[in-house]
């Protein structure tokens, strides 16, 4: 049997009305599940779909991303592979029946370079790089049409190989915010916004970091792909180094939240003592004024009294998030809805709260 993707194209090429299905021997399916590595037998192929042998259960209709090769070590030469992208659309008794999703414009045939040339390029040495870097690739073609051009600038020129793997890992963790969200399908983001947050969270060195990044991308994609709340909060996060996100992250949590009249969320003064605030930030001394300083400036904390000092005789200190300060916190966790339904909020107790 011929190997590689030679033998898989001619398949594509069919001219016959009805696909011919053929059972095929050491063939393989590899794909990234969001938290490791697959490896499905193929049962056999046609020009319009395959079948894994497979235990997983998708959802019918969800689209699932494939690279098809012989069994063994995963090829980075796109000679040898193929990557596909398949819909869900049977399941037997030993697997799942795929149907390919098949892009023949310009457009896909750029991601598809791209992806095959980024494979190549870094050179990665596990299967599991490869087949995330596919699967990346192939959720930015999908929200992101027509930004081939201005991503892939990005990944080919302006990111190193380890920089490549951390903007991969913001791609994949938005994936996984959104394939838990009901209709999330056909939702968009403007190019050069995608490639601001993957510039942006690839250079950090800290997985949480990147995960926020993840969370801000998951929620910058709209129907029409137009979102300007979420361009505001892409710089205002670009601008802040680790330690004021840590201070966010404990104000914004701890602090009770109350719903005013007009339905806007705010938060009650937080006291927080500087022995705690230096053991889960890191941040000390006057590291503190000046993370505390930028937040305020940024207006994700409100502004204190110029006439009061910030460290009181008992130790403590008093924050306020502002509802921009609320508002970027969940987005970072990859909140798409309402802000009271993110910090668990009950309308009647809020209000009456925020009126004491």
């Amino acid at each position: 049997m011929a190997e590689g993707r030679g033998w898989l194209e001619k398949f594509w090429t069919s001219h016959s009305k009805r696909a011919e299905r053929r059972s095929v021997d050491h063939f393989a399916a590899y794909r990234w599940d969001g938290s490791a590595l697959k490896h499905d037998r193929v049962k056999d192929i046609s020009s319009t779909g395959v079948y894994i042998l497979t235990s997983e259960l998708w959802q019918p209709g969800a689209v699932v991303s494939l690279m098809l090769q012989r069994e063994g070590p995963l090829q980075r030469s796109p000679e040898h592979r193929i990557a596909v992208q398949a819909k869900v659309v049977r399941y037997g008794e030993d697997g799942a029946g795929l149907a390919f999703v098949l892009e023949c414009d310009r457009e896909s045939r750029q991601w598809d370079r791209l992806r095959d040339s980024l494979i190549e390029e870094t050179k990665p040495e596990e299967m599991l790089s490869v087949v995330r870097l596919s699967e990346a690739i192939a959720f930015l073609s999908r929200i992101c049409p027509g930004g081939s051009e201005e991503i892939g600038q990005l990944l080919r020129i302006r990111l190193s190989t380890p920089e490549v793997v951390n903007a991969v890992e913001i791609a994949l963790r938005a994936q996984k915010l959104l394939a838990v969200e009901p209709a999330t399908e056909g939702l968009r983001a403007e190019p050069r916004l995608v490639v601001r947050i993957l510039e942006g969270g690839s250079y950090t060195d800290e997985g949480w970091l990147r995960h926020f990044w993840g969370g801000l991308l998951a929620t910058s994609m709209t129907a029409d792909g137009k979102n300007e709340l979420s361009g505001v909060l892409v710089e205002l996060f670009s601008q802040l180094t680790t330690f004021p996100v840590r201070i966010l992250v404990v104000v914004c949590t701890r602090a009770i939240k109350v719903v005013a009249e007009s339905g806007l969320i705010s938060a009650k003064p937080l006291a927080c003592k500087i022995e705690e605030i230096n053991r889960i930030t890191g941040s000390q001394g006057p590291q503190i004024e000046r993370d505390l300083d930028r937040l305020a400036a940024l207006g994700l904390t409100e502004k204190r009294d110029p006439n009061s000092p910030t460290l009181l005789p008992s130790d403590e200190i008093f924050i306020t998030p502002t509802g921009l300060g609320l508002q970027l916190f969940a987005r970072c966790n990859g909140q798409r809805g309402s802000l009271r339904e993110f910090y668990a909020l009950d309308s009647l107790e809020h209000v009456a709260a925020a009126n004491q």
